[in-house]
């Protein structure tokens, strides 16, 4: 095992994709350590690496597997007690986060868990309850309507889509997608996709009709498209800690989406920005369910009349969160900060090279960049203010790719990553922005 036993408290993260290696990377440049990181199974983001450990679960859709995992690898390192230190535990997956909570008793005798409790959580995650918040507070939303598929009658499928198209009165294009995302997960057939735009009637009721044929028993929300391309897409991440204070709040500019099946919506590259709008709206929305913790929300610009349209808040960081740190404000920080100060005493420090930080930006800097392709990629996508500020950062040094990392440079994965990078340009061939 990679992870010192002598190191003063272990994060694990669960997942495989670049958020994971994003959170090691984070607590690595930031204090040193080695993090324990529970995917599916051993890929090519994680191996060859020396800032993190892989202890692979299998299949993570199975609640009982993650729990078992995660209480083996607790085991692992603390000696199955003997030599107990902090663990704490951060899950990539919405899905995760709440089979953590339902198991949160459990859980808490090995790892410091820094989520809300359970019923609050639930509440922000179901797509249908965040919009009702929004209308709640005035936060715009784009329009939508409910289909319940509890009983759906494929003999009746014209029947309702025309009443939920004379309810939400909006026009083709819309977006029709499952108000719990890991119910929908589970659901296969073929042309599925995440987010599904229809252009028709007919299109609209053969979804539902597939959907229902695959077993699909939930809510989908039809919901109008706001306009626009990739570069209207905002990220919010904020923490609000136990007192209710927002410590962090930053604003990023999408300037590329993966729009390949499967994989649509996960923002590819982020600028860092400002929009108090934003602010304002997604600081009220914490308020209102009483949140502690990172949030991050997913919002567009509407192009008819400027508003920032609320889509989602996801209970934790996403993915793509490193655009924090390209912006100079390291998550890993927070967390320690928010969870561990009190643990860590100057004795369970001494000699490790850990340092508790002291204080933290609430805020990243301006036009810094995350990015997961090319910058010659990012630049064609960009609008004609993004791309100059693309350039800036570019010039001044402020370009982050998570996965290029000195202090952890093999060249097996920096020939992997370079081939990932080339990759990205057939796919964007393939699957193009609309």
């Amino acid at each position: 095992m990679q992870i010192p036993a002598e190191q003063p408290f272990v994060p694990v993260i669960t997942g495989g994709d670049v958020g994971a290696y994003s959170w090691a990377r984070e607590f690595h440049e930031a204090f040193g350590v080695v993090s324990a990181v529970v995917p599916t199974g051993l890929n090519r983001n994680l191996k060859h690496s020396r800032i993190l450990d892989s202890f692979p679960a299998g299949v993570m859709t199975d609640e009982q597997t993650t729990i078992r995992a995660l209480v083996d690898v607790a085991e692992r390192l603390t000696d199955s007690g003997a030599n107990p230190r902090p663990l704490v535990l951060l899950a990539s997956y919405d899905h995760v986060v709440q089979a953590v909570l339902r198991h949160r008793e459990e859980l808490e005798r090995w790892y410091v868990i820094p989520f809300p409790d359970r019923a609050t959580v639930d509440a922000v995650a179901d797509k249908e309850s965040f919009a009702a918040i929004c209308r709640r507070l005035g936060i715009p939303h784009p329009r939508e309507t409910r289909l319940s598929m509890a009983e759906h009658d494929p003999a009746r499928t014209e029947q309702i889509v025309a009443e939920a198209l004379e309810e939400l009165g909006a026009d083709f294009p819309l977006i029709l997608k499952a108000a719990d995302s890991w119910v929908w997960a589970q659901t296969t057939f073929s042309g599925r996709r995440k987010v599904h735009r229809v252009d028709d009637a007919a299109q609209l009721g053969g979804l539902l009709d597939a959907a229902a044929g695959a077993g699909f028993d939930d809510v989908f929300l039809l919901q109008e498209l706001i306009p626009g391309p990739d570069s209207q897409m905002r990220v919010g991440s904020y923490f609000r800690d136990a007192e209710g204070r927002t410590r962090l709040r930053a604003v990023g500019e999408v300037i590329l989406e993966d729009h390949a099946p499967g994989l649509e919506g996960n923002s590819l590259a982020i600028l860092t920005s400002q929009d108090p709008r934003i602010d304002e709206h997604a600081e009220a929305f914490l308020e209102e369910v009483d949140w502690h913790g990172f949030a991050m929300f997913d919002v567009k610009i509407d192009p008819r009349d400027g508003t920032p349209q609320f889509f989602e808040m996801n209970p934790r960081l996403g993915r793509n969160h490193s655009y924090l740190t390209a912006g100079g404000v390291n998550p890993a920080e927070l967390i320690v900060q928010q969870y561990l100060a009190g643990i860590l005493d100057a004795a369970a420090l001494a000699g490790t090279g850990v340092e508790l930080p002291g204080e933290l930006p609430e805020t990243t800097r301006p036009d810094a960049l995350h990015t997961t392709v090319p910058l010659s990629l990012v630049r064609r996508f960009a609008d004609a203010d993004q791309r100059a500020r693309v350039d800036a950062a570019a010039r001044a040094g402020a370009v982050r790719f998570p996965f290029r990392y000195r202090s952890d440079s093999d060249p097996r994965k920096r020939a992997y990553h370079a081939a990932v990078l080339l990759k990205s340009l057939r796919d964007a061939r393939q699957h193009p922005p609309e």
